[in-house]
């Protein structure tokens, strides 16, 4: 029966962009249901969480002036959800018939919507996932885990506990303090940020992907807020361990003094990276280096040069940047300041 309903909601928008392995995550937070003829779905001017899709049968919409427009489930225009486009009806809604539909929650789909928009775009960039790939692979084979002691690496996997989420569940709220990092072991989710009352999606994660170290790493609030877009389990790694076993060996510090050195014998490019915000950097400008704030470091990696040694400078954010490039696969060094 899924993989039928899963056929039967690819006509519709947004489902007809997902692949069937999506659809079938969101399965279990769909509501199925039938009216018989002459029922009510919706009301005209009344708030309503769900998104409603005919798949069966024939209704009336009508509007505030009594005009009615007849939906039938086989028509070629019935590819949307049922007066969708905004949170309150303009028109109400009445079978005509025995009706069968299928409801999900708005937030739900926009969630996921999102998701599916932006994994699209990482993939047409080059940056391709594959969605069944086991998450330990992935983990241990990334940059980061490249610069850990062997010794560690097993310790580390031991301290990891699972925890199941479900979709919509925030896991991680900008602003809070951070007290673990999270590995995903199955499902999916959405970065996101907010200045004010705008929302910034940032990114899309799915299996294998670690986040929420940064808070970890800076001793700093969080700086973005995590949304699971499907159910899924999470491997989740308090930061007493974190410390222990990933954040010590991978951050290293260097003085003043070994940087002057670092120059005068090294063939490679040094640059001073100060991740303070725009406005610090102005204020109290750092001789010969260059400014790019901790909150859109992630953002523009691209253009680092990855052949580069970068030494950061900016007090707790420093560390936490360091990490963020040593993930990336840049040689990264802490400016230590002088007390």
């Amino acid at each position: 029966m899924d993989t039928t309903l899963s056929q039967q909601l690819q006509r519709f928008i947004p489902f007809d962009e997902w692949s069937e392995d999506i659809i079938d995550g969101l399965l279990p937070h769909f509501r199925i249901h039938s009216l018989d003829k002459g029922k009510i779905v919706f009301k005209r001017g009344e708030a309503d969480e769900e998104c409603h899709f005919l798949l069966q049968g024939t209704i009336d919409l009508a509007d505030e002036h009594f005009n009615v427009t007849n939906i039938d489930a086989q028509d070629d225009d019935n590819f949307m959800a049922l007066d969708s486009t905004h949170h309150i009806h303009r028109y109400a809604g009445i079978t005509t018939s025995q009706c069968d539909f299928v409801s999900v929650k708005r937030a739900h789909l926009d969630l996921i919507s999102t998701w599916a928009e932006l994994r699209t775009d990482i993939r047409q960039s080059g940056d391709t996932d594959d969605d069944e790939s086991d998450w330990l692979e992935r983990l241990v084979t990334s940059e980061l885990f490249n610069r850990i002691p062997a010794g560690n690496i097993q310790k580390l996997l031991s301290r990891f506990e699972e925890v199941p989420v479900k979709l919509g569940e925030e896991i991680i709220r900008q602003g809070e303090p951070g007290e673990h990092c999270y590995v995903i072991k199955h499902g999916r989710a959405l970065v996101t940020r907010s200045d004010g009352e705008k929302v910034q999606t940032l990114a899309a994660l799915t299996h294998g992907n670690l986040f929420g170290e940064d808070a970890l790493v800076s001793s700093l609030p969080r700086n973005a807020t995590i949304t699971m877009s499907s159910d899924g389990v999470l491997m989740r790694l308090a930061k007493e361990h974190f410390d222990a076993l990933l954040r010590q060996p991978v951050v290293t510090f260097i003085t003043a003094k070994q940087i002057e050195k670092l120059v005068e014998e090294g063939d490679t490019g040094t640059v001073v990276l100060d991740v303070r915000h725009e406005e610090e950097y102005a204020a109290d400008p750092m001789l010969r280096a260059r400014n790019i704030p901790l909150a859109k470091l992630r953002d523009r990696l691209k253009e680092l040069e990855p052949a580069f040694i970068y030494i950061v400078a900016g007090g707790n954010r420093a560390e936490a940047a360091a990490y963020i490039l040593s993930e990336a696969g840049f040689d990264a060094r802490v400016l230590k300041e002088p007390h």
